[in-house]
């Protein structure tokens, strides 16, 4: 599991942040979902074969599974943290849902069992009330299972170009009646590259997300950060936001931003100030000492690579260093070339 994905899971172990992720994607910001409701189920699902054996390489991991139960009904709620566009995600969406609903069918049969071996003992006629097709199916006709819901949380900065439901992965042919009587599988996607609009969230969850979405922006995501709500971030958020937007180095000095006990939380406004300023004397350090031997020229060239490195886009570098969009493309490719 790459560093965007385990950060995502950890963060979302949190019921509150799990819960508002469902409320916010699935039901448009209303409070349906309640964190005191949910129970973490997080488990592996391991398939047996025919012969009985445990088949270790057909084990699947579910990235975070939680049971809600609200009154008497219980609903399974999975999220799948994925970093890179998956072409089979359809299928591997399905593959999940469907050992959860074999391991619901697993647990219905033994306790049909179970009751068996009592009745045995104990009363006949109840015994002879269960039908012929019930012993046969292993499962009572009154046996009901508990959805599962998957969001599968895209949080990679190229856009999804893979397949949103089965039917894209499929080859029809020129019959549409085929299409038509094709049992199709949705995913529920969400691209936080592809959001405006976060207003749906109502955990720190979305300072998060609008961060992931500046990922690729650093000028934005300075701009971003002078929200006052990035003044005020719990630990955990603030771990997430310095890991999701690739400004990890921050972690190490997280102590050095905590507000004091009145005004609560760590500033990431001032954090991200300071980050990007050192980012550019890094830059400009290691151009001026190599610029006293070759020149102004090779200390821009340096400065340029230095940010080329930290992710800085052609615009950005242009802005700051103030030189031609040429020029920095051909460091680009010498970078790549290297």
């Amino acid at each position: 599991m790459g560093k965007y994905d385990l950060c995502m899971k950890e963060y979302l172990q949190n019921k509150q942040h799990f819960a508002d992720l469902f409320n916010g994607c699935c039901f448009h910001g209303k409070q349906v979902i309640k964190a005191e409701e949910l129970q973490e189920a997080s488990e592996s699902y391991v398939e047996n074969g025919d012969s009985g054996s445990i088949d270790t390489k057909s084990q699947s991991f579910r990235d975070i599974k939680m049971q809600l139960g609200s009154g008497m009904v219980l609903q399974v709620l999975a999220v799948e943290n994925q970093s890179y566009v998956d072409y089979g995600m359809p299928v591997r969406c399905m593959d999940y849902d469907v050992a959860e609903y074999k391991r619901q069918i697993r647990e219905k049969k033994q306790h049909f069992q179970n009751l068996l071996k009592q009745l045995k003992k104990k009363d006949r006629l109840a015994r002879l009330a269960i039908t012929y097709a019930e012993r046969l199916s292993g499962i009572r006709k009154t046996d009901r299972l508990h959805p599962v819901y998957t969001i599968c949380l895209y949080s990679g900065t190229e856009p999804w170009d893979g397949p949103k439901k089965l039917s894209d992965m499929m080859t029809f042919g020129l019959c549409d009646e085929w299409k038509e009587l094709f049992a199709d599988y949705p995913v529920r996607l969400y691209c936080v590259n592809e959001q405006v609009d976060f207003s749906h969230f109502h955990t720190e969850l979305k300072e998060l997300l609008r961060a992931m979405n500046c990922r690729k922006d650093k000028l934005k995501l300075k701009e971003l950060m002078k929200d006052e709500a990035y003044a005020h971030l719990s630990e955990d958020t603030w771990q997430a936001v310095a890991i999701m937007t690739d400004s990890a180095r921050m972690v190490t000095k997280i102590k050095k931003y905590k507000r004091n006990e009145e005004q609560g939380g760590y500033d990431m406004c001032q954090a991200m100030e300071e980050l990007m300023q050192d980012y550019w004397n890094d830059g400009r350090a290691e151009g001026k000492a190599e610029g006293k031997a070759e020149g102004k020229a090779e200390g821009t060239r340096t400065v340029v690579l230095n940010m080329l490195k930290r992710g800085f886009r052609t615009e950005e570098i242009c802005s700051l260093v103030e030189c031609d969009a040429s020029f920095v493309e051909e460091l680009r490719k010498s970078i790549k070339n290297a």
